[in-house]
């Protein structure tokens, strides 16, 4: 083969410039992108998962339940999700490339993808619990040890080696733009999209099994019986919501089942869900031969000496973002409180039913959250207005004493001391109780006005909470959900076992949409 003139042959590069040419890379380009995007993700997805786990109950919480400061707050569950909706298919798509390399498989290597794809796995298991408890359990085992030990562990140790011992290959592994086959990621579309679907449930919720009829019933206002439970309720079909995450319960697990009913002027909702024991106390008193001993194991964050609660949320307006994580989007995680603030920008209308604060009164409490003011004591939750009665805590300031004491035994009520039979607490009442003697640690009285818009009966049978809820479809006020045959809403649900915040949660939402 002939050789150029040397007249016309091009000069050789300079020593430097062959220098700066970068050198070929034997990684292809979707795993060169991937490696920038997958430790991105997971250092997000860590760093959230510690934050969740600080506020969850023991053994889940490496925080004794509290957000320590420096650790990420705000919609942590919301910057959770969306991580793990970026890492799922980040990591589908590269194990396959990491696979069919010809080179040496590092422990690191294992431990990350390995750990990543059990973290996934068990995730998915915790947004869908369904199954015995157990199963719930070991996936919730499953997910701590994957995202708080193994993936760390494992990354900080990869990091080591990428910037020691194995430096020359580092660069080649990230560089994002030698060689582009920007094809690659098309492959990217149907895993996110299916991740998406997983992860965040965008199919429409009556698709996807989460909707709630209320079934149209012709029965005028004046004749509804004063026992909701003689209702037809085998005319309204059943939703059942898987609630999990919570204290108590079976292994934080319980179902519910709920119906709904309305009459065009009323509607009527029967929630059921497991739970074997009828919490009906809130920091009670015990008389001592010495004096009196207020139960109480934690102010604010008490998980013993508790009531049963239950609680339906109604954004007043559409909401997407409502629509895709539920009570995630208006809850906070925050140093402040276990389990997070409320946080919301617009209002959402809440049922509270209390088994100890307003069941004895026959009520939930109708609340709404709006906002967010730390300078507030609730911060983001208020009471609609009322015009007198409610609940309120029996201590007497600066004393070891209830403040009221119950007038005889009638005068108490599902673990309440009924607010017209409570009498002020005096040396000569105190000395006629005998010691052994509890004394509840609520004083209750229904509320007037707003914030006694919603009605109730309660059950607890056989392990069983049948909670029957009446409401009228508008109240006229401005902070609840007007309800009108033939419209859709959305809405969420929670259940505590005798805990003040450490709830079963699902992060669904689900829609009532009433017959017309």
């Amino acid at each position: 083969m002939p050789q150029p003139d040397s007249a016309t042959a091009p000069a050789a590069a300079p020593p430097a410039a062959r220098e700066k040419r970068p050198a070929p890379t034997p990684y292809p380009h979707l795993f060169r992108l991937l490696h920038w995007v997958l430790p991105a993700s997971m250092i997000v997805a860590v760093a959230s998962g510690l934050s969740l786990s600080a506020v969850s109950q023991s053994p889940w919480s490496l925080f004794s339940g509290n957000l320590p400061r420096g650790l990420l707050s705000g919609r942590v569950d919301v910057i959770h999700l969306i991580a793990a909706a970026v890492f799922l298919p980040s990591l589908v798509a590269v194990l396959p490339l990491y696979w069919r390399r010809k080179v040496r498989r590092r422990a690191t290597h294992v431990a990350l993808l390995g750990g990543g794809a059990a973290m996934i796995a068990s995730g998915l298991v915790l947004l869908f619990p369904v199954g015995p408890p157990s199963v719930y359990w070991i996936a919730r085992a499953v997910h701590f040890v994957a995202g708080l030990i193994v993936l760390p562990v494992a990354l900080l140790w990869h990091t080591y080696h990428g910037v020691g011992p194995l430096r020359g290959l580092l660069v080649p592994a990230f560089r994002p733009w030698a060689s582009p086959r920007w094809r690659q990621l098309l492959w990217l579309v149907p895993l996110a999209l299916v991740s998406v679907v997983l992860i965040f449930g965008v199919l429409p919720p009556g698709l996807a099994g989460r909707q709630l009829v209320a079934t149209s019933i012709d029965l005028a206002p004046g004749a509804v019986p004063d026992d909701l439970a003689k209702l037809p309720w085998d005319d309204a079909t059943p939703l059942r919501v898987e609630l999990a995450g919570g204290i108590g319960f079976d292994r934080g697990r319980t179902e519910v089942t709920l119906r709904a009913l309305h009459n065009g002027d009323e509607l009527f909702v029967l929630a059921e869900w497991d739970d074997p024991t009828e919490n009906r106390s809130y920091t009670p008193w015990e008389k001592t031969d010495d004096g009196w001993r207020h139960r109480v194991t934690s102010e604010g964050d008490e998980t013993v000496y508790y009531e049963d609660k239950f609680s339906f949320v109604f954004p007043t307006a559409p909401d997407w973002r409502f629509d895709r994580v539920g009570c995630a989007l208006y809850c906070h995680a925050d140093s402040g409180r276990p389990y997070g603030y409320k946080a919301a920008d617009q209002t959402v209308d809440v049922w509270h039913w209390k088994a100890v604060r307003t069941d004895p009164v026959g009520q939930l409490d109708d609340k709404h959250w709006l906002g967010f003011n730390l300078e507030e004591k609730n911060v983001a939750r208020h009471g609609d207005p009322k015009k007198g009665g409610g609940y309120k805590g029996n201590a007497a300031r600066g004393e070891n004493h209830p403040a009221f004491l119950p007038d005889g035994p009638s005068a108490v009520r599902h673990g309440a001391i009924l607010s017209d039979h409570a009498v002020k607490w005096t040396p000569q009442a105190e000395a006629e109780i005998p010691p052994g003697t509890v004394v509840p640690g609520i004083v209750a009285a229904p509320f007037q006005g707003d914030r006694g818009d919603v009605t109730c009966q309660s059950r607890h049978e056989d392990g069983r909470w049948r909670l029957f809820i009446r409401r009228r479809l508008d109240t006229g006020s401005e902070h609840d959900t007007k309800f009108v045959p033939g419209g859709r809403y959305p809405f969420a649900c929670a259940a505590f076992d005798h805990t003040s915040n450490r709830h079963a949660y699902d992060l669904s939402s689900y829609r009532l949409v009433l017959e017309e």
